[in-house]
């Protein structure tokens, strides 16, 4: 099997549904975590979309699931699914190899809570830890596949969490 082979096997696989999650505060800074498998590498959360979930539950469910934040705003959305394709060195898990890549509708959020009433362990843990970024930080700060989703959706996700902010939060 030559490489062209190997390549159309790629690209015949699916796409597997994906929902992401954007979470930001009362002053406009967004949670994102260390993923376990990317050390130094920071990220929004994210899940698969269960057959026959709607995505907005499911990015409830992923909300909770990986951070344990129950009681998120819902702001807006990015209008388009976003695809990305998983590079070949990721050495991903048997249950994610049957796919190309993954298929993203991201949700943007609004919780005021604390990062120390983040639950990352109650679940399947993801992340190391979690922390506030800048959300146009978040570009440079994700790992390199996935860079070009974020840069598709943030400066959108920014306008849409500084006119939450001033219609929305009283200032402190």
């Amino acid at each position: 099997m030559d490489e062209r082979d190997i390549l159309t096997i790629m690209t015949n696989k699916p796409y597997r549904k994906n929902v992401g999650m954007v979470v930001f505060n009362s002053l406009g800074k967004v949670i994102v975590g260390e993923r376990i498998q990317f050390p130094g590498s920071w990220q929004f959360p994210q899940g698969g979309i269960d057959e026959e979930e709607d995505y907005l539950e499911a990015a409830k469910r992923e909300l909770y699931e990986e951070l344990g934040i129950k009681k998120a705003v819902y702001v807006t959305e990015y209008p388009d699914w976003i695809p990305y394709d998983f590079p070949n060195s990721l050495g991903l898990n048997s249950h994610l190899q049957k796919f190309r890549g993954q298929l993203q509708r991201w949700i943007l959020f609004y919780w005021d809570g604390e990062l120390e009433e983040c639950d990352l362990v109650h679940h399947e843990q993801e992340f190391l830890t979690v922390i506030h970024m800048e959300i146009e930080d978040t570009i440079q700060a994700v790992v390199d596949f996935k860079r070009p989703v974020y840069e598709k959706f943030v400066p959108l996700f920014k306008s849409a969490i500084q006119n939450y902010i001033a219609e929305n939060v009283k200032s402190k």
